[in-house]
């Protein structure tokens, strides 16, 4: 369409189809011109307002309207994903194209969606809130079907890429996230890089092991064990001091980091 232009055709319907019909010509675009090409798909769904066709809805015809939006809604996404793949297939790139998949934070509290065991939902730093679904294809290169419980973050996206590109990511720029290549292959076990997290006047530190979580004026803290604390159900900051310490002094320097960055400090030479 081009920048800043506002698109007005083909806006009947379901979203996760309408958002598909633009990425398929792109990735066809692309290959006409002998381009690699990067994509970023934001479908909407299941994001409020949860909107369904009645052909979706009919699936879940024995709940109530609101799991039939829900569920309904979903189900039409993972068409559209499958369609995306078939394209892929049909085009012969299956085997050189990588899909990363995953909802960008827990279920909003206003819908049938589930954290499970996590606590707490969206808008939240408890596990509820940000963890989430992920999956990764990349056919011939990464064994299929298997499940890992490696911590991850979208920010690991950039190095990850670079790493299977064998790309150098310059010394001087400070950068959040880790390849997790390795995690991928079933080489790496253990994260190590922390991820930080910032929501409104909440912050959060997490390690491979354990999470602190506080506010922006570093008054008041909390500290879990995810490995057997999952559920988030024992604040264990008095147990552990040395370890809150180490931790607190890694989220400042994450935080100076971050003000840097917000001032265009990281680039200014």
């Amino acid at each position: 369409v081009g920048k800043n232009q506002k698109v007005i055709t083909n806006l009947q319907g379901d979203d996760s189809r309408i958002i598909t019909d633009r990425v398929i010509p792109f990735i066809e675009n692309s290959l006409k011109e002998e381009k690699p090409f990067f994509s970023t798909i934001w479908f909407h769904t299941p994001h409020l307002p949860v909107v369904s066709d009645s052909i979706h809805r009919s699936f879940y015809k024995d709940l109530d309207l609101e799991k039939q939006l829900y569920y309904g809604t979903i189900t039409a996404m993972d068409e559209q994903i499958g369609r995306l793949w078939k394209k892929l297939e049909a085009l012969d790139i299956q085997e050189e194209t990588i899909i990363f998949f995953c909802s960008d934070n827990g279920p909003e509290r206003a819908t049938p969606g589930s954290a499970g065991i996590f606590r707490e939902r969206k808008r939240s730093l408890y596990e509820g809130g940000v963890r989430v679904p992920a999956f990764v294809i990349w056919k011939n290169h990464l064994e299929g079907g298997r499940r890992i419980d490696f911590p991850a973050v979208t920010s690991d996206y950039l190095p990850t890429i670079l790493d299977i590109l064998n790309q150098e990511y310059p010394a001087d720029r400070p950068i959040d996230g880790t390849s997790i290549l390795g995690a991928l292959k079933g080489d790496e076990k253990e994260r190590t890089k922390p991820i930080g997290f910032i929501y409104e006047s909440k912050l959060s530190w997490v390690t491979h092991q354990y999470k602190l979580i506080g506010d922006k004026n570093l008054t008041a803290f909390e500290l879990y064990d995810l490995l057997n604390d999952k559920s988030e159900e024992k604040n264990i900051i008095e147990q552990f001091p040395e370890v809150t310490k180490e931790l607190k002094t890694d989220l400042i320097t994450w935080l100076n980091s971050v003000e840097n960055s917000k001032k265009g400090m990281d680039y200014s030479h």
